[in-house]
């Protein structure tokens, strides 16, 4: 308990001895100009709507507009698996309904109750399966819409290298010259 005590108070007597050090404050120098360049955005003009109304018309349209064509073959594609499944579950339902109507129409003695019951479960599972793709679709177009909107947004926006937000350690002194240590946000406009 001694030795913690002693540790402490030799502690406290060393910062508060650093303390006692006079700290001169050198402000930096700012030099000011008379004007700032302001860079203009002379690129293409890519208006929201007729991205949306491309869009809505041919899906794919808005995108090739925006002048991104990458997107043309994901869209594309994404229609593509969809239609796929659209028609994989359409045959599967049909194919369960035909063989529930063809036990529902024997006598009814020689029907088999177990198979009516799973047949039904089945058409029932491909049809919502169906459907549920079907939805997926008009989804997909309406992301490519939303898509194309925003892209059409955004295009207008300034993204160069040189627009940061920089992160700096800070040193410093307050004005009764007690020293800091800190971090300093800098965002570099109109150079």
């Amino acid at each position: 308990m001694r030795s913690a005590l002693f540790a402490f108070l030799f502690l406290v007597l060393v910062f508060s001895a650093n303390a006692q050090n006079r700290v001169i404050a050198v402000q930096d120098d700012v030099i000011l100009g008379d004007t700032v360049k302001i860079k203009r955005n002379t690129g293409k003009y890519y208006d929201p709507r007729k991205a949306a109304r491309r869009s809505a018309i041919i899906p794919g349209w808005g995108q090739i507009y925006n002048d991104s064509w990458w997107k043309v073959p994901v869209l594309y594609g994404g229609f593509g698996v969809a239609v796929y499944f659209v028609f994989l579950n359409d045959q599967y339902f049909h194919e369960f309904k035909t063989l529930l109507a063809q036990e529902n129409s024997k006598d009814p003695q020689d029907r088999n109750e177990n198979l009516i019951r799973t047949y039904s479960r089945k058409a029932d599972t491909w049809r919502n399966n169906r459907d549920l793709v079907v939805l997926t679709m008009v989804g997909i177009y309406g992301l490519q819409i939303i898509d194309a909107t925003v892209d059409a947004h955004l295009k207008g926006f300034n993204v160069d290298e040189d627009l940061a937000l920089n992160l700096k350690p800070k040193f410093g002194v307050i004005s009764n010259g007690t020293p800091f240590i800190g971090f300093k946000l800098t965002l570099p406009i109109g150079q």
